[in-house]
């Protein structure tokens, strides 16, 4: 039988956030809904994916800002009851929350397969700079990320921009899809509500009810009227897409290699 391994994996336990970035890929201060999961929601939805998929490289935890959740540290622990079929787990967050001690005595435990993701957008310097200083004194690998002022990573982000159709032809969708950087890593799968999608917009559209939420563009994790090979299966023909709807609602920039097109990431919304 056909292994299953994926390039990464996200789960958000929490899509709430303490910043308000004005480019954020997947509009989380536009839009009022954001979900938080429980303790057994995301033990749930390890086990469904776990049974599904085989292994993956990267299981990220991401947002909304992972750190705001209060029950982070039972997630991450019940993440390490899988590290047998996943290379690393990431973590990301905006170097704005201060880390809790029950976070990095877990970051610690599993530091040789964890990785710290930390955008800093220059919004509470004095947080980032503990941050960092708390990683580097217990040697937990990390990744800093530089989203203000001169020298920004990549040269800042792209303006994926709203929820906007631009109702593109097939082809031009396509185009999009393949040139994505998303697309060129396998996919950057998000697990989220039980619904398994390629992108965090896509997952995210579908969600705020604004993408339309075609079955055969996502994975139900949870079907119970489908097997674990059927859902295997299903999340093989899900790879083979050359492009789904939310192509269309996006700018089609992401990955772009036009340095114009970059733009300052560290800017807040005023509202």
């Amino acid at each position: 039988m056909t292994q299953i391994n994926l390039p990464s994996l996200n789960l958000t336990p929490t899509m709430r956030c303490n910043l308000k970035c004005e480019l954020c890929g997947v509009l989380v201060p536009q839009y009022d809904y954001r979900p938080q999961m429980t303790t057994e929601e995301f033990a749930q939805t390890l086990k469904a994916v776990f049974s599904i998929i085989d292994t993956v490289d990267r299981l990220q935890i991401t947002g909304g800002e992972p750190l705001l959740h209060p029950e982070l540290d039972i997630m991450l622990e019940q993440c390490f009851e899988y590290e047998e079929q996943f290379a690393e787990l990431w973590l990301f967050s905006n170097c704005a929350v201060p880390f809790r001690d029950n976070i990095l005595k877990i970051l610690k435990k599993y530091g040789k397969k964890v990785m710290v993701h930390c955008s800093d957008y220059g919004v509470r310097p004095e947080v980032s700079e503990k941050n960092i200083l708390q990683l580097e004194q217990r040697e937990i690998p990390y990744k800093y990320l530089k989203y203000y002022g001169d020298s920004q990573y990549c040269d800042g982000w792209v303006d994926n921009g709203d929820f906007v159709p631009h109702n593109r032809t097939a082809e031009e969708n396509e185009t999009v899809f393949a040139g994505c950087s998303h697309v060129r890593r396998g996919g950057s799968w998000y697990v989220r509500n039980g619904q398994m999608h390629w992108c965090g917009r896509s997952i995210r559209g579908v969600e705020l009810g604004i993408i339309p939420a075609r079955a055969e563009e996502y994975l139900d994790i949870f079907d119970p009227n489908t097997t674990t090979e059927e859902k295997r299966g299903l999340l093989e023909q899900l790879r083979k897409m050359q492009s789904i709807t939310a192509c269309d609602y996006c700018n089609g920039d992401y990955g772009t290699t036009d340095v114009k097109k970059r733009r300052s990431d560290g800017r807040q919304l005023e509202c």
